[in-house]
């Protein structure tokens, strides 16, 4: 069915294997984030949505963006439903 030679199969399967590790080591890191977040949002009394924004902003390093981004969005609801 295949016409991988022996070794390409095991340079695949080699592949798979460091892709799902990688994977795996993603998913812990969503939880570790999680977590950090519930754990602020909770002391803080600060909504979740913020405390993964701020972050994700601080990451990114694009605030100026943001802030017009919000800004625009404001401009342009009040104009049309508002």
């Amino acid at each position: 069915m295949s016409n991988l030679t022996t070794q390409n199969k095991d340079k695949l399967r080699k592949a798979v294997i460091e892709i799902a590790d990688s994977l795996t080591r993603i998913a812990a890191e969503r939880d570790l984030q999680k977590e950090i977040i519930k754990k602020t949002s909770e002391e803080l009394t600060i909504d979740k949505k913020i405390i993964r924004r701020m972050a994700k902003v601080y990451f990114n390093a694009n605030f100026t963006q943001e802030v017009e981004l919000d800004e625009e969005f404001e401009e342009t609801y009040r104009d049309t439903v508002a």
